[in-house]
């Protein structure tokens, strides 16, 4: 990247976003150190170009000049991009939740403003996800508003972005129908698709002919979370058990129906009932306090796997969790998503993983060696 001139206000700006990051993630390595979970491979990198990347800027802004020279390399602006994305969050959720005076939310407001700008002016492709926690469990309109305008910068327009194909198909065909433009995968990641356009960036959600493999098979095959899975007469709550013999029937019909969209906020469902279900007697042993719609089930999730828990089952939980979010319209306006087979097919496995563990998978026996969980317990 070229050397960019900006005023030394905006380097600031730049300073104090790439510090408030700096310290979030020594705030997450301090907590996984503390639950002795194994975070994801790329914290300690990030921390090492964080901390770099603060040092160097903090150099720049000390000189008596207005204006600021920044040589920043295409890996130190992707960072900077991030940052930019993840203080206008935390501005957003300031003017939120907490009564500023008037004078500070415009100055608050010009500053969100002037890192969007300045996100927008440096983001090229590949946009950088940092490994940390949401700071909301729903994007600000800020974040939704500023992903929109680096999806467009990126990608290009939405309706004059590359149409898709599914395997088999010559990149100079005609789409077929149902095939998705301009929308992104639910996790964020990108399936390679064999046969297709080299410069597609996305992968073709499923299409309805491919429905039958997906919910084929016996136990454990794809699709096959159902009462063959998961043993709703084991849940403990007479209300969460009712409501799991609902949510599992609904869940088997959009399956079979191969509407991996319906499908997988359901199956968030059941595993968010067989969590809270598992935790209820032993809330005092877990420190949960409040009723169950104020706990965090990410979190929730990742405290009863305790030490099952593997590095990704952070994302996958997020991913799962997130998926109210495909019901929400104006979150789709701003942000559209699909589920994509395999994008579901993770998701269902992962589920499944977190039932036997759990003790509540079809023939699982009563999970061992889990947080605040003795065999008085059961």
């Amino acid at each position: 990247m070229p050397q960019i001139q900006v005023k030394k206000v905006v380097a600031v700006c730049f300073l104090e976003a790439v510090k408030q990051v700096l310290e979030q993630v020594c705030a997450f390595r301090v907590e996984l150190s503390q639950q002795g979970v194994p975070g994801p491979a790329e914290l300690t990198p990030l921390y090492a170009e964080t901390r770099r990347l603060r040092d160097y800027l903090a150099r720049s802004v000390s000189a008596y000049q207005d204006n600021v020279s920044l040589d920043l390399a295409d890996p130190d602006a992707a960072l900077l991009v991030a940052c930019c994305r993840r203080a206008i969050e935390a501005i957003d959720l300031r003017i939120v939740e907490q009564a500023v005076p008037a004078e500070e939310k415009t100055y608050l407001q010009r500053k969100r403003q002037v890192l969007a700008d300045w996100a927008v002016e440096l983001a090229a492709k590949p946009l950088l996800e940092l490994p940390l926690k949401r700071l909301s469990t729903v994007a600000t309109d800020g974040a939704r508003a500023l992903l929109a305008r680096l999806q467009q910068k990126v990608f290009g327009d939405i309706g004059q972005r590359t149409k898709f194909t599914g395997p088999g198909v010559r990149s100079d065909a005609s789409p077929q129908p149902g095939m998705a433009t301009g929308l992104h995968l639910f996790d964020m990641t990108v399936e390679p698709v064999p046969d297709a356009d080299a410069g597609s960036e996305l992968a073709a959600p499923v299409m309805a002919s491919e429905a039958p493999r997906l919910h084929g098979g016996g136990p454990g095959g794809p699709g096959a979370l159902s009462g063959a899975m998961l043993e709703s007469g084991r849940l403990r709550d007479p209300r969460l058990r009712a409501l799991m013999v609902v949510d599992l029937r609904s869940y088997e019909r959009v399956v079979a129906a191969g509407d991996h969209r319906l499908a997988t906020i359901l199956l968030a469902a059941i595993l968010e009932g067989a969590v809270i279900d598992h935790v209820l007697p032993r809330r005092g042993e877990f420190g949960l306090a409040g009723t169950p719609e104020s706990w965090d089930p990410v979190e929730l999730l990742l405290r009863v796997l305790g030490d099952a828990a593997e590095p990704k089952d952070r994302a996958m939980a997020f991913n799962l969790f997130s998926a109210r979010n495909l019901l929400r319209p104006g979150v789709q306006m701003m942000s559209p998503a699909i589920v994509t087979a395999a994008t579901f097919e993770r998701l269902q496995e992962f589920a499944q993983r977190v039932l036997h563990v759990i003790g509540l998978g079809r023939g699982a026996s009563a999970p061992m060696g889990m947080p605040g969980q003795s065999p008085a317990a059961d």
